[in-house]
């Protein structure tokens, strides 16, 4: 078992305190000079587990100012298969989507490479933007294009999938339960267009996710890619450490 440093062991306790005392984004954070003395190191120490917490997207560092807690970030668990809208409700957020596109494809060599289906092989293709609503405004924070094998979903078109989310339709109506998906996480850099949708700037870097979620007879039910606006998302690994935390702080320990 793998001994925390001095600065990782404080950046969890930190994690927990946050919890405990319901910390809000944008609250002020204590000193580095304050913690030091609290857990009896050097300023450094904390200074290197604030670090930590940042790098996280817990916390956020203001110049002159000090240390806060973040805005909420999408959190995509690598080891568990959920919607957009399930990672975002579990943080009692309010979504909405723009759907800009809903077409009739095929899988083309380019595609082929990345959803492994037969050339020819009929799609919907959803283009999405993605929303979360802070103080009565709609903030976007992703871009996604959902190909659906049509086979899969026949007369998808008749959904309303701004109101609705995708995977339960595919649950619900059509009895798709998704039973594994790979995953690939990379940078990639805003283009004119995605820009524009995002709200950011040109050449901004953003987080690229592409994923395939099979179903239960093992079969493509979803290929997935979506540019996310990297201030809105964090990517986390289960960790029994923090498992185990979690489940302290949940039960009152």
């Amino acid at each position: 078992m793998k001994l925390m440093n001095k600065d990782e062991f404080i950046a969890y306790e930190l994690k927990f305190y946050f919890m405990k005392n319901k910390l809000k984004e944008g609250e002020k954070l204590p000193s580095e000079r304050d913690l030091a003395e609290q857990f009896g190191v050097q300023r450094a120490t904390v200074r290197s587990a604030y670090k930590l917490l940042e790098d996280e997207g817990i916390i956020e560092c203001r110049e002159r100012s000090g240390n806060y807690i973040a805005h909420r970030r999408m959190i995509s668990n690598l080891d568990r298969i959920r919607s957009f809208s399930e990672k975002l409700e579990k943080m009692g957020a309010q979504t909405r989507s723009r759907l800009l596109a809903f077409e009739r494809v095929e899988v083309d060599k380019e595609l082929n490479k990345s959803i492994k289906l037969p050339l020819g092989t009929p799609l919907f293709k959803i283009t999405r933007i993605r929303m979360v609503v802070e103080e009565d405004r709609a903030v976007p924070i992703t871009i996604e294009y959902s190909y659906i094998p049509e086979s899969k979903a026949p007369k998808l078109m008749r959904f309303d999938l701004e109101d609705n989310s995708l995977f339960d339709i595919l649950i619900q109506e059509y009895h798709h339960i998704p039973k594994k998906q790979e995953l690939t996480v990379g940078i990639v850099y805003a283009d004119e267009n995605e820009a524009k949708a995002l709200n950011v700037d040109k050449l901004t870097a953003l987080v690229k996710k592409e994923g395939i979620t099979y179903d239960e007879k093992g079969e493509v039910m979803e290929y997935l890619q979506s540019v996310i606006n990297k201030e809105w998302v964090a990517f986390e690994k289960e960790d029994p450490v923090i498992k185990q935390k979690m489940e302290e702080v949940l039960h009152g320990l």
